[in-house]
């Protein structure tokens, strides 16, 4: 359960009563179909989300309530300048299995995915399941990762290059960048992945809790792939179709600079 008095380095905000986090964590969903589906958390990392957030936590609550399995949504607003929390805490009031945790200032893409991992082990989540907040990863993918799920992979990356995965509306310039930097830390890396920087993954909760992150933005996806790969993680991936944004007016800021594709580097020949 959420510590309702607990202060993360980038400083949790949000206090809820452990009962209510509880509560909120469990579904209706008879116990005999949810042992056939580890339980699982769709686990949303947002900053500045006003503009896509409520049609994005409204779709997977939708097709959460078809899943035989316990499940949850946990959001973390990570900082936001804009209304991304006010919005947050009136869909809670919607959607009473979401669960929310707030950090006092930005702390980057990867201080949100350790939040976040600790709030699905608090709850007892068997398995977290990392989507973008901007609505680019439509919710029936999500019934891909259950086979191997079933299988409790330790790490189920999907992939947009492989499987029957593609992308839809990126510029030929950003999906080559990618495509290529993926071939590269596949060969040099040699892991059974080929969509390494793609933050839409299913992970085991205990298997994500033995991987120690130290970066705060982008650069922990491959970070976590490098390290799971040392631990001698399972892999798996799935297939998916990655949209452009459609929603105007976000100002997200989990965003790409050049500088990040240098520090994939690092990651990539590191021994």
């Amino acid at each position: 359960m959420v510590d309702p008095v607990s202060v993360s380095p980038v400083g949790d905000l949000h206090l809820q009563d452990p009962a209510d986090a509880s509560s909120r964590a469990a579904s209706s969903h008879p116990a005999e179909s949810a042992d056939k589906l580890p339980s699982f958390c769709i686990a949303l990392p947002t900053y500045n989300e006003a503009a896509a957030i409520e049609n994005c936590v409204t779709n997977i609550s939708s097709f959460l309530g078809t899943v035989p399995a316990r499940t949850a949504i946990i959001a973390v607003d990570d900082g936001s300048s804009d209304k991304t929390w006010e919005i947050l805490l009136q869909l809670q009031r919607k959607f009473p299995s979401l669960i929310l945790e707030r950090h006092a200032k930005n702390g980057g893409y990867g201080a949100a995915q350790r939040t976040l991992c600790r709030v699905a082990v608090e709850n007892g989540f068997e398995y977290a399941l990392v989507m973008d907040a901007d609505g680019t990863q439509a919710p029936h993918f999500i019934a891909n990762f259950f086979e191997p799920m079933r299988r409790h992979i330790d790490l189920v990356k999907a992939t947009r290059y492989d499987k029957g995965g593609t992308v839809k509306g990126v510029s030929w310039q950003r999906y080559w960048i990618s495509r290529a930097g993926n071939l590269l830390a596949r060969m040099v890396m040699g892991l059974p992945i080929t969509d390494f920087t793609n933050g839409f993954r299913a992970i085991r909760t205990q298997a994500w809790t033995r991987i120690s992150t130290t970066e705060r933005g982008f650069i922990v996806l491959i970070e976590e792939v490098y390290l799971a790969g040392k631990l001698g993680f399972s892999f798996a991936e799935v297939p998916y179709v990655l949209t452009v944004r459609q929603e105007e007016g976000s100002e997200s800021k989990f965003t790409y600079q050049w500088s990040i594709y240098w520090r994939y580097l690092h990651y990539i020949f590191k021994r």
